[in-house]
């Protein structure tokens, strides 16, 4: 049962919200299993991502651009077992398509910028509905660890976070040294669709 301040915030969010929630963020932690190393920044980033999609980092198309263009160029082999997409919600209505596995296998790259600087354009992100899924990770976590997640970490970011207004933040060191991210935040419908995309 939620009790406290976290049941009053996701009541004044909406009854309609919970489930939705739930369902997210059940979904992430069994992905979560793939990446056990992942400590809490990287639990945010996930959940940020999931409900915010990528419209943080594209102010305009010449950014991405450079970005990906200095990011490609260092990229080092998949490693085992990397898939070329992760699906970030339950519908696949986000992905991060990984760098690495998708440059091997032919991916082209001008089509990779389209698609993501187009899903950031498209994308309507709600930021009630980060915050919901984000407070019912604090309400489980009170409950017991995941991973390496506690509900300790979670308020020490949380109480960081808040005062900015919960904005997009970076991966944590030990998720940066075990996993090597490289990544890029899309649609799925657009992913699904990329052949026929036209930008």
């Amino acid at each position: 049962m939620i009790v406290g301040v976290a049941a009053m915030a996701l009541a004044c969010l909406g009854q309609a919200s919970a489930p939705a929630s739930q369902r997210l963020l059940d979904f992430a932690i069994r992905s979560w299993a793939a990446t056990p190393k992942m400590e809490i920044e990287d639990a945010y980033k996930w959940l940020f991502h999931a409900t915010q999609g990528g419209e943080h980092a594209v102010l305009d198309e010449e950014g991405p651009r450079q970005w990906l263009d200095s990011e490609w160029r260092g990229l080092a082999a998949p490693s085992p077992g990397e898939p070329e997409a992760v699906a970030l919600d339950p519908n696949g209505g986000l992905l991060r398509v990984n760098l690495r596995p998708y440059r091997t296998g032919g991916g082209d790259r001008e089509m990779l910028l389209a698609v993501f600087v187009e899903s950031a354009r498209r994308f309507r992100a709600d930021r009630r509905s980060f915050r919901s899924v984000w407070d019912l990770l604090g309400v489980t976590l009170k409950r017991r660890s995941l991973l390496r997640l506690s509900h300790w970490d979670w308020k020490q970011l949380d109480l960081r976070c808040v005062r900015l207004g919960y904005p997009a933040i970076g991966h944590s060191a030990a998720y940066i040294r075990t996993y090597r991210p490289a990544y890029r935040v899309v649609l799925g419908s657009m992913w699904v669709t990329r052949a026929a995309f036209r930008p």
